[in-house]
């Protein structure tokens, strides 16, 4: 009975937290970031997967033991930054020009600023509600390489949440 009410409370908090990250500040006002919420296991098995092959294929131990501590997690909320340029030539990507960063495959950095935003209020109000969550960069990068997002991504993490006795996200081995 209780489990389910507490999974019933993560699903609550999960959708609340899309929408925390959603209205987050943006550093220009544009919609720069992609968000999405993996709640079932047909959507988490093949990220999970993925993360577990690019372990292999990079020797980045890290993702499998990522993969392995979301296995039993119920809800994972995905934030990319889409690959957008804004326009102003602020320099801060490393590149003169806007032109020039999109030209050389760069990236910019008031996009990756904007989603750095959103996880961080999100992963804040997560820990206002008492749902336990880690960032993690391994389970975006899966879930970016396995075809999740439905719009190209530069980016992306995945956020993980949890409302057990014990936080799995603690003290995790690898």
């Amino acid at each position: 009975m209780i489990d389910d009410l507490l999974l019933e409370g993560v699903d609550i908090v999960s959708k609340i937290l899309l929408v925390n990250a959603k209205t987050a500040p943006k550093s220009i006002g544009r919609d720069d970031i992609v968000i999405d919420i993996v709640d079932n296991i047909n959507d988490k098995k093949p990220i999970l997967e993925k993360a577990k092959e690019i372990a292999k294929r990079s020797g980045f131990g890290f993702y499998e033991r990522d993969a392995v501590n979301c296995e039993e997690i119920s809800h994972i909320i995905l934030i990319g930054y889409k690959l957008f340029y804004h326009r102003f030539d602020c320099g801060f990507c490393g590149f003169p020009t806007c032109d020039d960063c999109e030209k050389k495959g760069g990236v910019c950095a008031i996009s990756v600023t904007d989603s750095g935003i959103a996880i961080g209020s999100l992963v804040k109000l997560s820990s206002i509600f008492g749902v336990d969550n880690r960032v993690m960069l391994s389970i975006g990068q899966a879930a970016k390489e396995s075809g999740f997002f439905k719009e190209k991504v530069g980016g992306a993490f995945g956020i993980p949440l949890s409302a057990t006795t014990k936080n799995p996200f603690f003290d995790r081995k690898k």
